[in-house]
């Protein structure tokens, strides 16, 4: 929650229309097309539900993001540090949602 506070309010409604997963490490599936080749690189995953599967149905969410706990983990000293990356990656991850 701490995460989302510094989010733009256009952010902040994406927020409503995906599922947040929080695990612990990416599989070597995930990094499928990422040009990486650790699975602690890859610090979140959004994988997209296209809208016309979604049948405009409030209840359906457009999506699903995946942080990975110890890549983020890993990038960060100090657990303080922790929020702020959480932020950066919320904002870059939300940033390429087609309703924005």
């Amino acid at each position: 929650d701490i995460a989302v506070v510094d989010l733009s309010d256009e952010l902040k409604l994406c927020l409503k229309d995906i599922d947040i997963i929080v695990s612990e490490i990416a599989e070597k599936s995930d990094l499928l097309g990422t040009n990486l080749e650790e699975e602690l690189d890859l610090l979140s995953l959004y994988e997209a539900v296209p809208i016309s599967d979604a049948y405009h149905n409030d209840m359906n969410l457009r999506g699903q993001l995946t942080l990975f706990k110890r890549a983020l983990e890993k990038i960060c000293e100090e657990e303080s540090d922790l929020v702020h990356q959480l932020t950066t990656t919320l904002e870059e991850e939300l940033s390429y949602q087609p309703t924005l």
